[in-house]
């Protein structure tokens, strides 16, 4: 019965061990997103954006995004996007819908495009350095949008409980995103030059 015990207590430490490796490597490799979430929020403006109709890119794609190791799984979270050509800008932007990825629940992003499905114009908000950078636009590299005018009161009965605090455009789920963008979507060598790594 002690052997055993002390046995159980090794597999136990040695579990704990695996999965503070585990998360110590998905720390060490992405960026500080929630350091400099509020300088890239207060860097940004609000800018009118033109909806071609009929022609946007909606992709719900099964990829996630693996943030932690826990015990007898994942935490990932889910990027679902809207990409669309501003002829006035003559770029191509990206709303972005990120949150964390749930089972048997409706993705925010098929609400969002509700929204956006019949409107000719989004007043959204945009970092600055992006909307301006000749290395962002093409379809390849969309300028991202985290935040728009989304008429969040049209579609509240979509939400409940707690879900309500992180719909879209909501500031708690505003700066969520854009810490989640900045951690795991952005590129370190872009992250490194705009924020000076860590």
């Amino acid at each position: 019965m002690r052997k055993s015990g002390i046995g159980w207590f090794i597999g136990v430490g040695l579990v704990a061990m695996l999965l503070a490796i585990g998360n110590l490597i998905y720390t060490c490799t992405r960026n500080n997103g929630e350091k400099y979430a509020q300088q890239y929020i207060d860097e940004s403006e609000y800018v009118t954006l033109h909806i071609p109709e009929g022609k946007m890119d909606v992709d719900y794609g099964p990829e996630s995004i693996m943030t932690a190791v826990l015990m007898n799984s994942t935490e990932r979270i889910r990027t679902d996007s809207i990409l669309f050509y501003d002829s006035i800008y003559k770029k191509h932007f990206c709303v972005f819908v990120i949150e964390p990825e749930r089972r048997k629940t409706v993705r925010q992003s098929m609400i969002v495009i509700k929204d956006i499905d019949y409107r000719k114009t989004i007043k959204a908000r945009i970092n600055k350095y992006e909307l301006n950078s000749p290395r962002y636009g093409s379809k390849a590299n969309p300028v991202p949008v985290l935040d728009f005018d989304y008429n969040l009161q049209k579609f509240r009965d979509a939400y409940y409980g707690e879900q309500f605090k992180y719909a879209f455009s909501r500031p708690a789920y505003y700066k969520r995103a854009v810490e989640l963008y900045l951690t795991y979507m952005m590129s370190k060598e872009e992250f490194k030059e705009r924020y000076g790594g860590k």
